[in-house]
């Protein structure tokens, strides 16, 4: 049996991987020239996530993917401030157990290790047709590929839902972002709250700062020992993300995006205007929010030899930090029902029915959760709700005190 993945992202790479591991012969197709390509930033990966890698992954990825991360003291918990970078409320997480917190491009990296003979990279899909049970995929190249099964792992303006569905599976919402890596070292000065956890700063005018300071040599693998497996070892950096409700100029130039995020927090703590200041120009990019609506069906087609998974299905925006873990699940229980029809305990349609029922017991919950903060957002957008925002915040944190 022959699988075709469109997209090798999170969710992608795992599912190929785990097919491929079953005895499919699979294929990933993906438009990047190479996995280093990725957008984004950092990931924020749970224990389910991680519990997925871990059963998913040879021992040795999996130990490099650890030895690449941030450790666990820089997860203790979630800190929120006002644009003065004053607490507001401190929120501690549990330690139970695995966490990463890693780049886009070292866990993409690493994800792709070992699969030279599954994933293809320069390969820009197009669309899709079906003939007697057999799927074809169509390139931009003029190239095409047949197989019994083809999942669109695409991303939120995903080429293969939209099909499906009959209309796009994500909208765009009212929310942009910007965002960007301050180098950490020297004169830089990172606030005490982020060496313990990120932050989330509410600001004046609906505008929201997430900030969270990476530093790999806290790993809770020691690099040295990844001998089979190496890892990808960012130097230490601040990740900040601003979202806004203005209107940005998603296709300037990043020293463009650099001097926006610097003048909507002018009149911010002069802290955290140095540490974007500071930032690589090269590295800021600005970016539209998408979401799935999370009162619709997900799934809106019949169950057959295509689907979809992660941002193609359910898109979120990235203020919830559920996106790769949602599409982690995706990626397991689609491969676990694939599997079965691969041993003829069932049938491809009945596979991916499977699939398309219990998805959405956990996505809509993800989808839904994202999007919370930038409800308040346009909420805060007022500026006496800010205020009381922010004094019901410091409320809370002096109950949690009590």
């Amino acid at each position: 049996m022959r699988m075709i993945v469109i997209g090798g992202g999170v969710g992608g790479l795992v599912l190929g991987r785990a097919l491929r591991d079953a005895g499919a012969e699979v294929l990933v197709a993906d438009r990047d020239s190479r996995a280093e390509d990725t957008g984004g930033y950092r990931l924020h990966l749970d224990a389910t996530a991680c519990e997925i890698l871990a059963r998913r992954l040879p021992p040795a990825v999996y130990q490099a993917l650890l030895a690449s991360s941030a450790g666990p003291g820089s997860f203790q918990r979630f800190t929120f401030l006002d644009h003065r970078l004053r607490p507001l409320l401190r929120i501690p997480r549990p330690g139970d157990g695995d966490n990463l917190l890693i780049s886009r491009i070292a866990l993409r990296t690493l994800l792709c290790h070992g699969l030279d003979d599954v994933v293809a990279f320069g390969r820009e899909f197009t669309h899709h047709t079906v003939h007697d049970g057999v799927v074809t995929a169509h390139f931009a190249d003029g190239t095409t590929e047949t197989g019994d099964v083809l999942v669109g792992a695409d991303g939120a303006r995903s080429r293969t839902a939209s099909v499906l569905a009959g209309r796009p599976t994500a909208r765009r919402l009212r929310a942009n972002g910007l965002a960007g890596r301050t180098p950490i070292g020297g004169d830089t000065v990172v606030p005490p709250e982020l060496r313990v956890g990120p932050a989330f700063v509410f600001g004046p005018g609906g505008t929201i700062v997430f900030l969270s300071a990476h530093d790999p040599a806290t790993a809770s693998v020691d690099a040295a020992a990844c001998r089979e497996v190496p890892p990808v070892v960012d130097r230490p950096f601040l990740l900040w993300g601003i979202t806004t409700v203005r209107d940005l100029p998603l296709d300037a130039r990043p020293d463009v995006h650099h001097e926006l995020a610097r003048y909507l927090l002018r009149d911010w703590s002069p802290v955290l205007r140095d540490l974007v200041a500071a930032a690589d120009p090269a590295s800021v990019t600005a970016f539209p929010y998408y979401a799935a609506d999370p009162e619709t069906d997900l799934v809106p087609w019949p169950a057959g030899p295509v689907t979809a998974l992660g941002d193609a299905v359910h898109a979120m925006p990235p203020t919830g930090g559920r996106g790769a873990i949602t599409a982690l699940r995706d990626a397991d229980l689609l491969a676990e029902e694939l599997t079965r029809a691969l041993r003829g305990e069932t049938t491809v349609p009945l596979a991916v029915h499977a699939y398309q029922q219990r998805m959405p017991e956990y996505a809509v919950d993800a989808v839904r959760e994202s999007l919370q903060p930038l409800r308040w957002q346009l909420r805060l957008r007022n500026p006496a709700v800010f205020q009381l925002g922010r004094l019901a915040l410091s409320a809370g944190s002096a109950v949690r005190r009590a």
